[in-house]
């Protein structure tokens, strides 16, 4: 009997790492029609394996350039995945030529480190739901759901996914300062557009709700947001390696200020511009709205401000530099900070406690 009760407690204890390990099991099926996908270029995406090469030849022409080449965590972890981790060749896969040395096996590390980071989201948003909101079991394992929902509007072949883990465990670590701070500085060398989420998220935290708490976390996070600039700089101009088109008058960043407005209200105006970027912004602005519109009282629960919703809106101003058609994918990075909210509002409307 004691066995089974220490059994049941250790299992409540490591459940993360359980539900990390069954779902690492069960979607294997997906890391393989991913990494066939993205072996053939079935979709188009930004090649960011290639770093690994360049690493290893210092062939120029595969460098990812800046700002990309500048997220080090994800270029870091897929390096060690190649260098250590022995490579799964498909069979039934026809290239008729490789695009350069070690393709294959630097496409493998890329498509493992993304698989690991999409169970790895869904361990950690349902352990950070169930252990920290103390949402019930029916509403964490909803929130697990909804993140796999949501995670598809990302992309599966770069370093969204690994950026977005990242912001889930700055969330899962907030009641652990010395540990959050951590984690928010060191998200200069992760992605620019956590920092900036994270910035926006902070701010109504401690300026609208008045939460003394997160005083140190704005600031720790406006210094992380300082550093990165500073490495792009230094990198960009000091160094005098450009970025991506930087020698292009019309490149997407030199034209991010005189184009950056048309190319975000595109959304409105054309048949991509609505799957790719509103219907997106719909669903994350969606558990605000509903708040505001119904009774529910989630926030009694869940310690949110309606005023949150500034941070998936924010974040579509990337979109003026990246494109119309990316303004989707930016908005999703937002997804670990409301569909907590979403997954109490749908247990509520179907009644499951």
């Amino acid at each position: 009997m004691n066995k089974i009760k220490s059994l049941k407690m250790f299992t409540k204890k490591n459940l993360g790492f359980f539900i990390f390990a069954i779902l690492f099991l069960i979607l294997f099926r997906d890391f393989l029609y991913t990494y066939r996908m993205q072996l053939t270029k079935f979709l188009p995406y930004y090649d960011y394996q290639a770093q690994i090469v360049y690493y290893l030849l210092g062939d120029k022409s595969l460098d990812v350039q800046a700002p990309m080449n500048l997220r080090f965590l994800g270029l870091f972890v897929q390096y060690i995945i190649f260098e250590f981790v022995p490579c799964l060749e498909l069979t039934r896969v026809n290239l008729e030529a490789l695009p350069y040395p070690n393709y294959v096996c630097a496409t493998f590390s890329s498509a493992l480190m993304n698989y690991i980071s999409l169970c790895a989201i869904m361990a950690l948003m349902f352990t950070y739901a169930y252990k920290k909101l103390n949402l019930s079991l029916a509403e964490s394992f909803v929130c697990l759901f909804l993140s796999y929902v949501f995670i598809d509007h990302v992309e599966a072949f770069t370093l969204d996914r690994i950026s977005i883990f990242y912001l889930v465990l700055i969330l899962y670590f907030l009641d652990k300062p010395k540990t959050c701070l951590v984690l928010i500085l060191l998200s200069c060398l992760v992605n620019e557009k956590i920092i900036f989420a994270l910035g926006v998220f902070f701010f109504v935290k401690l300026f609208f709700q008045k939460d003394k708490s997160y005083k140190s976390y704005f600031w720790a996070n406006f210094i992380s947001g300082l550093l990165a600039i500073l490495i792009f700089y230094y990198y960009a101009k000091v160094l005098g390696q450009g970025y991506l088109q930087s020698e292009q008058p019309d490149g997407l960043y030199n034209t991010m200020f005189t184009d950056g407005l048309s190319r975000i209200f595109a959304m409105f105006t054309s048949k991509a511009g609505l799957s790719n970027a509103l219907i997106p912004l719909l669903f994350a602005i969606s558990p605000y709205v509903l708040n505001f519109f119904t009774k529910t009282h989630i926030n009694k629960k869940i310690n949110f401000s309606s005023l949150e919703i500034l941070v998936p809106l924010s974040l579509v101003l990337f979109a003026a530099g990246g494109g119309m058609e990316q303004a989707g994918r930016y908005v999703m990075y937002s997804f670990p900070i409301w569909v907590p909210i979403l997954s109490c509002q749908f247990c509520n409307f179907v009644k499951i406690k």
